[in-house]
């Protein structure tokens, strides 16, 4: 039986995921019973070797081949399934909070609203390849595309972006506003599993936003509490 809890962080490119998710990591394993909960960082596509070699498909194909909307949902569903399997269930059911960057709202988003893809087919592809699972918790950091974009192109000039990002971060503003207005969608369907934070405030402002959130939605989060595993 499930006994964790579950962490999903979504938003488009240039938000800070990638900061945030190692501080939030950080900052919550500190702030439990080192003898009780684990904090698990994973991420999507990927997490299991099988799902990686998906995720290097996905981010890098063959050269002259770009990748149809349809071709991408089935890959990140195939990962996903591995990841879910493999990763994710286990850990919950040894009792860890698990903090996935990305998960099926990205989906949503990118192969839906950006490509297209019908959302009732999302939706089901999603509960199938998850069997249902569902987080108890998504950050969704948020912030005006002029911002985001902006620290795009710093990544992208320092070579900090991640692989596969850099078609995403090439993307017209157009595309980078209905990533937002997508993902803010997401947020408004399932009210009581987001929580929305302002991506503009500096890493450390944001992960004490969280912190703050996640002991308001989940305050049996404490140390040595989690997994029925009081102290």
């Amino acid at each position: 039986m499930r006994q964790g809890f579950f962490i999903t962080v979504e938003g488009g490119e240039g938000v800070g995921k990638t900061t945030f998710v190692k501080s939030f990591c950080d900052a919550l394993s500190k702030s439990l019973d080192p003898t009780g909960t684990a904090v698990v960082q994973t991420r999507e596509p990927g997490g299991t070797p099988v799902a990686n070699s998906i995720r290097a498909i996905f981010a890098n194909p063959p050269p002259g081949e770009t990748l149809i909307p349809e071709t991408e949902a089935m890959l990140v569903m195939a990962a996903r399934a591995q990841h879910v399997a493999h990763l994710i269930r286990p850990a919950l059911e040894r009792g860890a909070v698990v903090i996935c960057d990305r998960y099926v709202d990205s989906t949503m988003v990118y192969q839906g609203a950006v490509g297209g893809l019908d959302r009732v087919w999302l939706e089901s592809s999603n509960r199938f390849a998850t069997k249902g699972l569902v987080p108890d918790l998504t950050f969704l950091l948020d912030c005006p595309v002029e911002i985001s974009s902006q620290r795009s192109e710093v990544r992208s000039r320092v070579g900090q972006a991640e692989d596969g990002a850099q078609r995403y971060d090439a993307g017209s503003k157009d595309q980078h506003e209905t990533i937002r207005a997508g993902f803010l969608d997401c947020a408004r369907r399932a009210p009581a599993r987001f929580v929305v934070l302002d991506a503009t405030k500096n890493p450390d402002a944001l992960t004490a936003d969280a912190l703050a959130a996640l002991r308001l939605r989940a305050p049996g989060i404490t140390p040595g509490t989690l997994g029925g595993r009081p102290t």
